[in-house]
């Protein structure tokens, strides 16, 4: 039987949430997971003075530096060119995922986008080839971001067709998830992941995994149980794990407490960014960061407050990453 999406909204999601299956979820994934003892995933974490928001936003000249350090530790290459290189060889049509929703004080910052465009430009890669975007136009205006300029590419997926809908009309499973992704996901190669470092009041945490709720077309579906299993399985559909190429966290300011809105009573100027290539590794290490921050403000565990993103701990059982701490190696620069 053919659904239109609509339909398929009002009933088949519905129906998709009790099964049990992983029929999205084979193949090999591109995060290497350890098969033998001191293999690990590496996430390194920059910060610097630098990294403070002004004006809600950091600029390029102060994000580069400590990007590029970043990348050369985690790449272990020997200069930033050949560690951009290493993973943008320069043949391949690249999105950059953003997290525009709660507006310009706790979004992808404009300046740590443009640092990343820089270095795609600055190794070779056009700007034909690369697509800046999130869920809509109005949040990436929100979020401080021309829209419609010539050149660079800065789009919503509610404007990618001329009908004012970007998003596919073929229904795909990932587990019990049940949706229609952005055709945004369908045109580029690979993504390059932007989420916030941030506190949610349903998943726990939102960061790199949650970020693709802004890629599918009805995730108010999936918030159930913290969002457990839904966030973890939705990851296993090959349009994000086989595409997911490198993940930089906009940690400049991190929410601890009352997310994923804007709350400056528990906004931290944490003066940092994360990057890594395995989402379950960088996710647990942002969710300790924050829980860290929580202790020192007197501040309930997530857990105790009833939301452990335990979506985390489901996605390394579904072999995405590494959430053992003996299979992360975690880098300061």
């Amino acid at each position: 039987m053919t659904l239109t999406r609509r339909e398929f909204g009002k009933t088949l999601v519905s129906s998709v949430i009790g099964l049990t299956g992983y029929s999205m979820g084979t193949g090999s994934p591109l995060f290497i997971i350890p098969s033998a003892p001191g293999s690990k995933s590496r996430v390194v974490i920059g910060r610097s003075e630098g990294l403070i928001r002004v004006n809600h936003d950091l600029t390029l000249e102060n994000v580069t530096p400590v990007l590029d350090r970043c990348l050369i530790k985690l790449t272990g290459a020997t200069n930033a060119s050949t560690a951009w290189k290493s993973l943008f060889p320069g043949n391949e049509k690249i999105g950059i995922k953003l997290s525009c929703l709660p507006g310009k004080p706790l979004s992808s910052s404009v300046g740590l986008t443009m640092a990343i465009v820089d270095s795609l430009r600055k190794n070779g890669i056009n700007d034909k080839n690369i697509i800046v975007w999130e869920r809509t136009n109005r949040e990436l205006e929100r979020a401080g971001f021309n829209i419609g300029k010539p050149g660079l590419r800065i789009i919503g997926t509610d404007s990618w067709t001329d009908q004012g809908d970007g998003y596919s009309n073929k229904i795909e499973i990932a587990g019990s998830v049940g949706t229609c992704f952005s055709r945004i996901m369908e045109e580029v190669d690979v993504i390059i992941d932007v989420p916030v470092l941030k506190d949610h009041d349903l998943a726990g945490v939102s960061i790199s995994m949650k970020n693709f709720y802004g890629a599918i077309f009805n995730p108010n579906k999936y918030h159930l149980d913290n969002c457990n299993p839904y966030a973890a399985e939705l990851c296993t559909h090959p349009l994000i794990k086989d595409k997911l190429r490198l993940i930089v966290c906009d940690a400049s300011r991190i929410q601890v407490n009352n997310g994923p809105a804007y709350d400056p009573h528990y906004a931290w100027d944490y003066g940092g960014i994360l990057v890594g290539l395995d989402p379950v590794a960088l996710d647990y290490i942002g969710w300790q960061i924050i829980e860290t921050r929580r202790k020192e403000l007197n501040l309930k565990s997530l857990k105790n407050s009833g939301r452990e993103p335990v979506y985390i701990n489901t996605a390394a059982q579904l072999k995405l990453g590494n959430i053992d701490e003996q299979y992360i190696e975690k880098i300061y620069v």
